[in-house]
């Protein structure tokens, strides 16, 4: 499950530096919704990712 998550992030950063390469992206702009910004986001939520504990329990998703 961990690797997943781990493989969604990379793509989705991937896809983020593809579109500032394809678009003459200004990234001087600070705002929390610049493509950095997001990219910095994600790196942090994937190093988190990677730091916890696998799970090994298991959830039935039928009793939730």
């Amino acid at each position: 499950m961990k690797k997943k998550i781990i493989d969604k992030i990379d793509l989705v950063v991937e896809d983020i530096l593809n579109i500032q390469e394809s678009i003459d992206f200004d990234t001087s702009d600070t705002s929390k919704y610049d493509l950095d910004s997001i990219l910095t986001t994600l790196t942090e939520l994937k190093a988190k990712v990677i730091s916890q504990e696998e799970d090994e329990e298991k959830i039935n998703l039928k009793e939730v």
